[in-house]
């Protein structure tokens, strides 16, 4: 039987495929796993140092797919979603850089988007136009648009779940580079690796998770899936 689209959810081995995420997918699950959730049980955390995955709450890792769904997508692809015509402004891009000293980093801004609906919209937009830059570029686009960055531990780490699309650069070992199609992928993986984050949040409050989700991506790296509660490798430079 052929696949459809929406059966596609692992970066082919095969590069003749092209094939790229069903984003959709993202929203579906995210909003299966915090169904019926009280406030108390979306905004349960624990801040130990030890327990780097529990840092953010159920609701703070919907803020953060939100947060993916958008920056990365304006960020990496900007100019090919919108080429000849004004950035939209959903959010505040200023205020939502990536980095500690940034208003906020890698999550919505909380006085403005904390309610789930609000989360929510927030996440169908940014799965929106990533949804619209896979069905209206071509493999060749999405190959020959590289960039290299500085390598981190994380990034080091979770490479290895691609089969291509990034690597370490030629020209320096403490740099990574990525075509747009790699990027696209780990945007993909980095967003369930958070539903899964939501799915263990829950079990740990002795809840029972919604969705069956498929163990691809991040999700194959145990310190990802949960088969250790010890902190991954974190964001410390190459």
């Amino acid at each position: 039987m052929a696949l459809t689209r929406a059966d596609i959810i692992e970066m082919p081995a095969d590069e003749t495929s092209g094939a790229m995420p069903w984003y959709p997918h993202i929203g579906t699950w995210v909003e299966a796993e915090i169904a019926g959730l009280t406030d108390e049980q979306l905004d349960f955390h624990d801040p130990s140092p030890e327990r780097e995955w529990m840092w953010w709450s159920c609701r703070r890792q919907v803020s953060h797919i939100a947060w993916d769904a958008l920056v990365f997508t304006k960020r990496r692809a900007g100019h090919l979603l919108w080429p000849n015509e004004a950035t939209p402004e959903p959010i505040n891009w200023g205020e939502h850089q990536m980095g500690p000293n940034n208003k906020w980093d890698r999550l919505l801004d909380a006085d403005l988007f904390w309610e789930v609906p609000d989360l929510l919209d927030k996440l169908k937009l940014g799965i929106s136009w990533l949804t619209r830059l896979v069905e209206q570029e071509s493999t060749e686009t999405f190959r020959s648009e590289i960039k290299t960055v500085r390598g981190t531990q994380f990034w080091e780490y979770v490479i290895t779940t691609l089969p291509r699309g990034a690597a370490a650069s030629p020209e320096d070992n403490s740099q990574i580079t990525y075509t747009l199609e790699g990027s696209l992928w780990m945007v993909f993986y980095e967003m369930l690796s958070h539903i899964r984050t939501i799915q263990r949040l829950k079990i740990h409050q002795g809840l029972t998770p919604n969705v069956d989700l498929p163990r691809v991506g991040y999700l194959r790296l145990p310190h990802y899936w949960g088969e250790t509660n010890e902190n991954g490798p974190g964001m410390r430079r190459l």
